[in-house]
């Protein structure tokens, strides 16, 4: 008798405390859906197309921010996949391995997105004369973002019949990207003087390239929802995915 009673009071009462639980975590951290990784078509090294979902989590949805890194090269990769990741550069597979458990996670929720890229030289990406968090507001949700790197033009980020310019961060005025803000191989972007905390800093260096090779340079881009925990007013966000690592053209 005395373990039939334990059985019959003791498993309800678990029961009743889990979803307790539950419920108070769902209320005190609310979740923004991330975009799935198979919404996103890498083509090549120069072109992928995100397709956003039609909904988010409600009214703490604010916008998507994609974080960014670039990375010097002595390879030239005209598919880049994972698997090619470690020949392009070492920090930049390092940085994958890093983030890769939390894409399409559905156990690392409401982690702080924004210290996680920038502690590892991640920027904000930017465009040129547009405010991206408009851009990227709720209005884009179930449109696609079309993301072009061609070997004779700026990089662009399409959505519907408008073309925006990418730019690089400057952290709001906290260094200064040589040569330009624009997403393009030129030696001011790779040379050594200017691989600094107060030049290039969301330029990652490749260690042992030879003075003499030819650089090739990569740009990895993630991309997460944003929003508003509206009982702290702090920003929450989604898992990452990721967009694609893109070649950057070369000068012309």
């Amino acid at each position: 008798m005395i373990k039939r009673f334990k059985f019959v009071f003791v498993v309800p009462i678990i029961q009743l405390v889990a979803l307790l639980l539950l419920s108070c975590g769902l209320e005190d951290f609310p979740l923004i859906y991330p975009i799935p990784q198979s919404n996103i078509a890498q083509q090549m090294n120069n072109r992928s197309i995100v397709t956003i979902p039609d909904d988010n989590s409600g009214t703490t949805f604010s916008h998507f921010a994609i974080f960014y890194r670039i990375y010097i090269s002595n390879s030239d990769q005209a598919s880049t996949t994972s698997s090619v990741y470690p020949a392009i550069s070492s920090v930049l597979d390092a940085d994958h391995r890093a983030i890769l458990p939390h894409i399409d996670s559905t156990t690392l929720l409401n982690q702080n997105m924004d210290a996680f890229f920038t502690n590892r030289g991640f920027q904000y990406l930017e465009l040129q004369d547009h405010r991206i968090d408009d851009v990227l507001s709720s209005s884009i949700l179930g449109a696609r973002l079309e993301f072009d790197f061609p070997s004779r033009r700026a990089p662009t980020m399409t959505v519907g019949s408008t073309v925006y310019t990418l730019w690089r961060s400057d952290g709001r005025g906290a260094y200064n990207p040589q040569p330009d803000r624009l997403f393009i191989n030129d030696v001011d972007l790779w040379s050594s003087e200017n691989l600094n905390e107060a030049t290039n800093r969301d330029v990652a260096d490749m260690p042992g390239i030879g003075s003499g090779d030819r650089r090739y340079i990569y740009v990895a881009m993630y991309i997460v929802g944003v929003g508003i925990n509206v009982t702290t007013y702090s920003f929450i966000y989604s898992t990452p995915s990721l967009i694609h690592v893109f070649l950057l053209p070369d000068k012309w």
